[in-house]
Formats: structure tokens, sequence, C-alpha cells
């Protein structure tokens, strides 16, 4: 039998779920002509595309929100009348909204991601940069995985001495597995950080000063760097090597490199005759950029004569062995074409023979 209460009842029910309805219709309406009239032409003005998508997510989430908080309090309303017990509804919701928050904070960290190597040009876009902001995107992934599955174990009070021992079971095992995996960790953790610093990148020249290896750089790895000398050998370095010692980059920032030469002269000829007698040879020399400084400096003075340093500057670092030759050929042709004596660095021993008393000497 329906009773007056129970009519009076259902009518208030309906006047509420009514009302909820209307709040979220107006909720809707209002966010959005928030996000018309003054979010989005402030966003636009900006001429980049991440605050663009970012707003449109958001715009999305707080749609989606709006609509689940409403259906919520409705179901909320009815639930005497579905005949679910109390709290199955905020259950149920929390995990949609958990669900939801998982999926926003993985969005953001695509978009951003995406956006970064968007903005990176074409030719420096290569594979350590995709590897590298794949890698850092996983990581920040696998950290809000982590901390979601903290809080819903905590809302669903799954704590006490079961978590506790798998706590410790996971940190017991982290370090049994740090340390037989030290020296790996570490090269791994120095490559995270040369692909962030990016002291060098493929293709590059450069020379590792305490190892005296030098050469192109063929791939960087997680664990390991390999280098291809000029001899043709590939030599694999760790990346815990590289991160403490001394690196020469021949690539950055251009290619162009100067190469120098000593050269000593005996004790006479005039100093500018010198200098000049260089400094015109190496002006004819088509390998040289001529636009660039081409020197002769008086570097010191020696025992044996007047050492100079010639200096001048090529295009392509990967000609220096070919450039030190040919920069020493052109002043060795301009000092003997000119008879100007290169004092030697022979030393003559004199053996004397006691039956001819004569001396013969020996160079050593």
């Amino acid at each position: 039998m329906i009773t007056t209460d129970t009519v009076m009842t259902n009518g208030n029910v309906l006047i509420r779920i009514v009302g909820i309805i209307a709040l979220s219709v107006s909720a809707i309406l209002v966010s959005r002509l928030i996000m018309k009239r003054l979010l989005w032409p402030r966003v636009r003005k900006t001429g980049t595309e991440l605050d663009d998508r970012l707003l449109h997510l958001f715009e999305s989430f707080l749609l989606i929100t709006i609509i689940l908080l409403g259906t919520q309090a409705m179901i909320r309303l009815l639930e005497e009348y579905i005949g679910i017990y109390e709290g199955f509804t905020d259950d149920i919701f929390f995990l949609i909204y958990w669900t939801i928050g998982i999926f926003i904070s993985f969005r953001i960290i695509s978009i951003v991601s995406n956006w970064y190597l968007s903005k990176v040009p074409l030719r420096g876009r290569g594979t350590i940069d995709k590897r590298l902001i794949y890698s850092i995107r996983n990581i920040l992934m696998v950290t809000v995985s982590f901390f979601a599955l903290l809080v819903l174990l905590d809302y669903f009070e799954i704590t006490g001495t079961t978590l506790t021992a798998m706590l410790a079971a996971l940190g017991i095992g982290g370090i049994i597995v740090g340390l037989a995996a030290q020296n790996t960790i570490s090269n791994i953790i120095t490559g995270v950080v040369l692909l962030i610093d990016r002291p060098f990148r493929i293709g590059d020249r450069i020379r590792i000063e305490q190892l005296d290896t030098w050469g192109d750089v063929i791939e960087i790895g997680w664990r390991s760097t390999r280098i291809l000398t000029r001899d043709n050998r590939l030599v694999v370095i760790p990346n815990s090597i590289i991160g403490t010692d001394m690196i020469t980059n021949y690539s950055i920032p251009e290619k162009m490199f100067r190469v120098e030469s000593d050269v000593v002269v005996s004790y006479g000829p005039d100093i500018e005759y010198i200098r000049g007698l260089i400094l015109s040879a190496l002006k004819k020399e088509k390998w040289i950029m001529q636009d660039k400084p081409v020197q002769a400096l008086l570097l010191e003075f020696t025992e044996s004569g007047v050492k100079f340093r010639v200096r001048c500057w090529i295009e392509d670092y990967v000609e220096i062995r070919i450039s030190e030759d040919r920069l020493n050929t052109a002043i060795y042709k301009a000092l003997i074409n000119k008879r100007i004596a290169m004092p030697s660095s022979d030393l003559v021993v004199y053996f004397a023979d006691h039956q001819d008393n004569r001396t013969i000497p020996r160079k050593e």
C-alpha cells in the first residue's frame, strides 16, 4: 500500500534529482562559457600547441568530472531504492576517478614529451633524443603508477602486516640487486646523464684524455659508448669512465679547426724575413682558410735556434693529420729553397782510432 509519506518521499527524491541535473547542466554551461570567453582566447595568442592541448585536456576532464559528480549524487539518492549497500557507490566512483586521474597524468606526460620532440630541429632529432624523452616518459609513468597504487591500497585499507612485509621484501631485494649490479647501474645512470647533458652526439669526433683514445662516436648506449678510431678499430668504453674523464669534442661548435706546428730556425737570419717566407708560402696553399688568421709567431729562443709556432685554419677537423703534413711540407720547402738552416737534433760522438790517430764521427 502506497502511503502519503512514500509519495512525499518519492516526490522529494525526484525534485532533488531534477535539481542535481539542473545544477550539473548549469555547471557545464558556465564552465564552457568561461573556457570559450576567457581561457581559450588567451591560450590561442601564445602561438604554441602545448597549452592548446593541455587546455583541451583540462576542458574534457572538467566536463567528465561534472557529469560524474552529478551521477554519483543521483545514485546516492537512489541507493535505498536500488538495494545496494552503503558505500558501494563511493567505492565504484573512486575507482572511476582513480582511473581517470591515471589517464590524465599519462596524457599530460605524453603531450609534454611529444611537444618537446616537435620543438627539436629535424637535423638534431635523432635516436638519442627519442630514446631520452621516451625513457623519461616511461620513468614518470611508472612513478605515477606506483603512487596511484599506494593511494588505491590506502583507500581500501590494504595496509598493515602484509603491506609492510611486501615493502620490506622489495627493499631487501633492491639492496641485493643494487650491490650485485653496482657497475652496471653506475654505467646506466651515467648514460642517462650523457643523454641529458649531451657533451657529444653520434657522429662527433671526440678525444678521451685518460684513455688516450679518439675517434668518431657511432653509438651511445645505456651501458657503454662505441667509438670508431681513425684506424678502423671499434672501442667500447663504459659510460662510468666517460662520466669521470675529460672529453674534447672536435665537432662543437663547428667543424672548423686550427692546425699548428713548431719549427726551429738557426740564429742569424732576420726574424721578419723568416716570418715573411713562411706566411708567403702558406698563402699559396688552397687547403688553408685564407679568411682566417694565418700566423707565424716567435715562440721562444732555444739552445739550437729560434722557435716559431705556425698556425692556420682548416674547414673540417677530419683533415687534421693530412693538414699537419701539408703544413710541415710547405714550411720545409719555403725554408730549404732559401737555404735557411734548420738545426739538427743529432748528437755527433767522435771515436778515436789509436793506430792511425784518426777520429771517426758517428751519429747517435
